[in-house]
């Protein structure tokens, strides 16, 4: 006889703002937030009964009865609000918050710009397993012009790849940390982990895209201790060198062409 297996059931793409007052300026949040459940809903399914279901309109809408009291600067604490809220409901077994929040920098005490890629995100889990806390950067652009090479790789007929001593790199970020014990401040923590990242991947020498990556990790891992294991997601975005001298002029290696697709796609996790 079949069963239901693994499944849940949310909402996903519930946009949320806030304004946090204050006396010293306003703050701002522009969140996206993703609620998932779990629980006894196989009649659901098998036999359209619907009484283990809660809506997905009714998750929409808690985020937004709670926002105004729970919602502040710290994306874990409301993601734990939201979590507990929905375990209190009868035949829940497990809830999953994950909360993308959008960077506007601070013009004046209370203006912001905005349109940056960024995105800070929070992830809050509870299941009869335990308790699981991740958070990360997504969209993070970054380029530098030199202190990056690749070279001495291997080589075969189909290579034609030049060895590069110097080159310049270009990636956007995406990252996932995960917490052993969540830190006093997660906020704090988390813009110290990105300006940890961003510091390396500016100042430090890479013979690779891996060996950026690794930079990285380790500086975050040395600087939270809370920090039990990182995973970057790197595409190398590469700027092609344009040969001018095709045209009769002088190349010096200053001009590129960007090239979007296909782009190498590293993926590592570092644990401590």
């Amino acid at each position: 006889m079949s069963r239901l297996s693994d499944n849940s059931w949310g909402k996903s793409s519930v946009r949320v703002s806030k304004i946090h007052r204050g006396d010293d300026g306003d703050g701002f949040s522009d969140l996206s937030v993703q609620v998932l459940l779990q629980g006894d809903v196989e009649a659901a399914y098998s036999a359209g009964d619907n009484a283990g279901v809660l809506p997905t309109d009714t998750m929409r809408n808690t985020v937004y009865g709670l926002a105004q009291d729970h919602l502040t600067e710290d994306l874990e604490a409301f993601a734990q609000t939201l979590v507990d809220h929905f375990l209190a409901k009868d035949g829940i077994t497990a809830a999953s918050v994950s909360i993308e929040g959008r960077r506007w920098e601070r013009a004046g005490h209370h203006g912001f710009v905005g349109g940056s890629s960024e995105r800070r995100v929070a992830e809050v889990e509870s299941s009869p397993a335990g308790q699981t806390y991740r958070a990360g950067i997504d969209g993070l652009v970054v380029l530098k012009t030199t202190n990056s090479a690749f070279s001495g790789f291997p080589r075969d007929e189909y290579t034609i790849l030049p060895d590069a001593d110097v080159r310049l790199l270009s990636t956007t970020i995406t990252t996932r940390w995960s917490y052993d014990r969540l830190p006093a401040d997660p906020t704090v923590a988390w813009a110290t982990a990105r300006q940890e990242i961003l510091d390396h991947f500016f100042t430090d020498w890479s013979a690779s895209v891996q060996h950026q990556g690794w930079l990285m990790a380790q500086a975050v891992i040395d600087a939270i201790p809370e920090i039990a294991e990182i995973e970057f997601r790197l595409p190398d975005q590469r700027h092609l060198g344009f040969a001018l001298e095709r045209f009769g002029l002088e190349d010096r290696g200053v001009v590129f062409h960007p090239v979007s697709e296909p782009y190498g796609d590293i993926r590592f996790k570092v644990t401590r």
